[in-house]
Formats: C-alpha cells, structure tokens, sequence
C-alpha cells in the first residue's frame, strides 16, 4: 500500500462516523476535491474498501460511485411520476450524451445520505468530469453500467418492482461492474457470473434498507417486522453470493483488490448479523485487519469466507426458526455448482438426504423439522429467482429438482 493510499485510508476511517459536512462539499472548488471529500460520505464503507485499491482503478471507481448516487438523488428526491424522466436525463446528461444538466432534484433531504446525493445533484456538472476524465475504456464500463442502472430505476418509478428484483438490477450491475474490473480477463462475463452478481447486489440492497428503515418498501409496520422481512429474502442470494466471492477471490490478481472486496463483505454481512442480534464474524476494531489478512492468500481468503458464512448462517436461521444452534446443522454449505438454479436445488437436497428414511412413527425431531423448514424455503424461494421468469422457467426449475431427486434416491451418486 503505498502513503497515498494510507492517507486516504486514515482519512476516510477518521471520517467514516461523522455526519457528513455538506458546506465543504458544496465549497470544493474542483471535480477531484469533491471526489475526495464526498466518496466517504457518499459511499461509507464502500469509500473504505475503495482506500484498498491499486492506484490507477481509484478514479475510475470513485467516479462511478458518485455517479450512482447522483441517480439516487433523482430516483429518490424528485416527485412521482416525473423522477423517472430525471434519473434519464440525468444518466444522458452524465455519460456526454446531452449538453445540458438536468435541474437539481427540489426536494428537502431527510437523511445524511440523501443530503449528500442532493449535493452530489447540484454539482452533476462536477461529477460529469470525472467522469470525462478517465480513459477511453473506463468511460464505456462506466456509462454503461450507469445506463443500465438507470433503466432499472427508471422501470421501478414507473411501476415498482420487487425489491429482489431491484436489487438485481441496480447494485447488482454495479457489482458485476466491479468484478469485471478487478479479476482476469473474462473471468466474470459469463451468464452463471452475472447472476451470481445479483446475488450480492440483493444482499447489498437488503442492507441498504435495513439501514434507511424503509418500511413502505416492505409494507411492515416497525423496525422488527422490517428486519425480519428483510433477512428472510437472504438465504437464496447468500448461497449465491458467496459462490461468487470464492471463485473471484482467487481470480483477482491484486492484493488490494481482494482486500476491498474481503472488507465489504466483513462489514456487509456483520452489519446484517448485529441488525438480529447474532455475532459478527469480527468485531468492528479487528475488521480492517481481517480484511488485510484475507487478501495474503488463498488459504486465508478461504478461511474468511468460511467464518462470514457462519456468521450469516446463525444471523438467517435466528430469523427463520429462532434456534441459536446452527453451526452443527449448517445451511450455507460451501458448494460449487454452476449457475443459482443448481446452488439452490443441490442445497434443497443436502436437506432432503439427511431426513430419515424409515416411516414416521411419532414427531421429527426438532433438528428433522428445521431442515424440512429451510428444504422448502429454498424450494418455493427458487421461484423468484427464475430464468427466464415464466411457465418455461418453471419448467426448467420443476426439472432440476426432479433430476435431483432421481439422483438422490440412486444409492453412492451424491455425496
């Protein structure tokens, strides 16, 4: 890590729990000091983990974190139904399509974030040259990630959509934006990667709305009923979420790519695992030192995932069954099958395999009943994540589960 990057670093953790100074954003007085003051208050732990990463993908990255969340402000700060007509005209006028800007959102900000975004809205002109500023192919990753972020946005102000499926769209792309950038050549632009990316885009979007209490979006009425409608949408896309991080992990040739990506996921997961009372995989004061120490190798960035797993794993099953003993009946079993589709059903049918076979005689034990639980919530869960999403995806879907079962019931095919 060289002194820059330290600095910055020291400076953002420094800064990382402070209400945000909205006067010394609005005074910068050039596109790269906005950048350095407003990626920590825009992007918190993501302005961290950006700290991580070599020198050269710095002001790429920066740039589109700014730009995602000046589309924020239009998405979340202009009235219905004109904001999805903002979030476009904003996105054209960011990628050098049109020459004017569109006007700032008029709304009042209520939270630090949504202050900040609307800053970041009436300094667009700011934004646009950084992102001007970069290199001929990092403008094309960039605009067209922020194009088809925008589209989803867009879609979802004129009929929302469901918040997996938002997910998917908007901080997923952003995902697969970054995974893209960060490991080999072609190591993510695969369909089964993609989706995969999703994954991670719904767990990051869950956490998201945890944070910023949006009930509405749930239709609950307080905090709890928020968290748990929240973290019951989280075993599908944690089984493919961390698929993801284990094959990227070893596909990504910079050291301090793979300790931004190992601090998201530490400060991700623990933020979700606190929201229902479970153990964070670190504590907060060793988490920057567990990030550093999974980027060393292979075996340590294993070793990670499998302590964040965990962690999940209890915070997931406190909020489907309330049972504090998870880690001898794993759900969030390390797997390596390609595609969602094949994560869920192979996962489905560990569950199935360990009920007994002899008839029934009186009531499953306690540990039977909760595998038939999580059995069928992944099951009906698949459904949500189909592809495509229609009688031929279910059909597909209705395939791989009796393939599976044929299997299963084939004495030494699976294990």
């Amino acid at each position: 890590m060289s002194g820059k990057q330290l600095g910055t670093l020291v400076y953002g953790l420094g800064h990382l729990r402070r209400a945000p100074d909205l006067a010394a954003l609005r005074a910068a007085r050039s596109p790269d000091e906005l950048a350095r003051l407003a990626i920590i208050p825009a992007a918190r732990n993501l302005g961290i983990s950006a700290a991580f990463l070599p020198m050269e993908l710095q002001p790429e990255v920066t740039a589109a974190v700014l730009a995602c969340r000046v589309l924020d402000a239009y998405e979340d700060l202009v009235e219905r139904p004109s904001a999805g007509g903002a979030v476009l005209a904003a996105v054209a006028y960011l990628n050098g399509m049109t020459d004017a800007p569109p006007p700032p959102p008029p709304a009042v900000a209520i939270r630090d974030s949504e202050a900040v975004d609307l800053v970041l809205a009436e300094r667009i002109r700011d934004v646009r040259a950084l992102l001007a500023a970069l290199p001929v192919a990092g403008r094309q990753r960039v605009g067209q990630m922020l194009f088809d972020v925008a589209r989803v946005m867009a879609h979802n102000v004129g009929s929302p959509l469901p918040r997996a499926v938002y997910g998917r769209g908007v901080l997923g792309r952003v995902v697969l934006y970054v995974c893209r950038l960060i490991s080999e050549d072609t190591a993510c632009d695969d369909a089964d990667s993609s989706e995969l990316a999703e994954c991670l885009g719904v767990i990051a979007q869950l956490a998201n709305d945890l944070r910023d209490c949006e009930l509405a979006l749930y239709g609950v009425g307080d905090r709890e009923e928020l968290t748990r409608a929240a973290m019951v949408r989280l075993l599908a896309p944690a089984l493919g979420g961390f698929a993801l991080l284990a094959r990227i992990g070893a596909r990504t040739p910079s050291r301090g790519a793979r300790m931004a990506m190992a601090h998201m996921t530490i400060t991700t997961t623990a933020f979700l695992a606190t929201a229902v009372g479970a153990r964070a995989a670190y504590p907060r004061q060793l988490q920057l030192c567990a990030a550093v120490l999974a980027a060393q190798s292979p075996r340590r960035w294993a070793a990670m995932l499998d302590r964040v797993r965990r962690s999940t794993d209890a915070a997931i099953c406190k909020v489907l069954d309330g049972s504090p003993a998870v880690l001898a009946d794993p759900v969030l079993v390390a797997r390596s099958e390609p595609g969602l589709a094949a994560l869920i059903v192979g996962t489905t049918f560990d569950f199935v395999e360990s009920l007994p076979d002899e008839p029934l005689t009186g009531e499953l034990p306690v540990v039977q009943v909760r595998r038939m639980m999580f059995a069928d919530h992944l099951a009906f869960g698949a459904v949500e994540w189909l592809r495509p999403r229609d009688a031929d995806g279910l059909a597909a879907l209705a395939t791989q589960f009796q393939l599976a079962a044929i299997d299963a019931d084939t004495p030494g095919a699976r294990t």
